[in-house]
């Protein structure tokens, strides 16, 4: 066939074609036996019978070999409290609702709080913590029977006190101090097995940020607490009005004998740049917070148990004496 001008076909006489009659179908026996088989053609028997193509073996290989999705669950005993983090809100949502420079500290809310939502913890324990404004405490803990025993263990304390006081009338205070010393390392290792016997063993890392720089600290301190990196949660202090002062933020752990666990901690808040080798930051542990042992209290105890300093330089990560500072050679 040629195409000539004018777009028309012609056809040269000796070309060669196809017709409709030609054999190119195969004689009449094979165009029978073709079109019997075709009729006799089961699709269905087919997918069933036939062998998968490589790409559909790799389809089904990569369906088996799926990772199972994980669901992870999240707790934030605080949840209700609209002083805390909710589950709802993001950790920077959290802080702008929340800003400690500026959010006033009221009576029946004086901190902000923020919860390690991988870590389980009770909502009925919590409510006992709460009247103390402490940390979200263990399952097992019993904060109000370590409180009762544990102001009894301090009034055996005051007690010998008096006895010295009535024996050695006109003595002066530090001598009665120091002959009360041993009495009082006794006491306060019945306060700490108390303490642990009940499972109240939370502490905390207290770091002292200035009002202006509060919201900085506290803001790195909750995105490491939310993620997991810090411990079990962390507060800080709301502006109460005096500027004079640094604001508390409060960095917990689960278990202040664990010393593995409270150093991890505290090397994660020099990896923050919250601790200088300048300026020591303290850990105390809750049982003293719960018995109103402060800086200053009556018995002489030591409010901290561990330094930034001592655990820093100490070769092993251990302390040798946490309550009282070492004697001087």
């Amino acid at each position: 066939m040629a195409i000539g001008r004018g777009g028309k076909a012609s056809i040269a006489k000796n070309a060669g074609y196809l017709s409709d009659d030609s054999d190119f179908y195969g004689d009449e026996a094979t165009k029978h036996e073709l079109e019997a088989r075709a009729s006799a053609f089961d699709v269905e028997e087919w997918h069933q019978n036939k062998s998968p193509s490589l790409i559909e073996l790799a389809h089904e290989n990569m369906a088996a070999h799926k990772p199972e999705k994980t669901t992870v669950t999240l707790y934030n005993p605080y949840e209700g409290d609209l002083h805390a983090k909710q589950l709802d809100e993001s950790v920077d949502e959290f802080l702008q609702r929340l800003p400690p420079a500026t959010t006033p500290a009221t009576e029946a809310n004086p901190w902000i709080f923020l919860a390690n939502p991988y870590r389980k913890v009770s909502k009925n324990k919590y409510s006992e913590a709460k009247l103390a404004d402490e940390a979200p405490p263990d399952d097992c803990a019993n904060l109000a029977e370590f409180v009762v025993r544990g102001n009894q263990l301090l009034e055996q304390l005051t007690e010998s006190r008096h006895d010295l006081e009535k024996k050695n009338p006109g003595k002066a205070k530090g001598t009665i101090t120091k002959a009360l010393n041993a009495r009082r390392d006794e006491i306060v290792k019945e306060l700490l097995e108390t303490a642990v016997e009940l499972h109240v063993t939370t502490g905390k890392w207290m770091i002292f940020p200035g009002p202006e720089e509060v919201n900085e600290v506290w803001s790195v301190i909750a995105k490491a607490t939310a993620n997991n990196q810090l411990g079990i949660s962390s507060k800080v202090a709301p502006d109460s009005g005096d500027d004079r002062k640094g604001r508390l933020i409060c960095v917990y752990t689960e278990n202040f004998r664990d010393m593995d666990d409270v150093r991890r901690v505290l090397l994660k808040l020099k990896d923050l740049g919250l601790v200088l080798k300048s300026k020591a930051i303290f850990y105390k542990c809750d049982a003293w917070t719960y018995l109103n042992i402060t800086s200053t209290n009556e018995y002489n105890i030591k409010a901290s148990m561990y330094s930034s300093k001592e655990l820093l330089e100490a070769k092993d990560g251990k302390v040798e004496s946490y309550f009282y500072p070492k004697k001087k050679r």
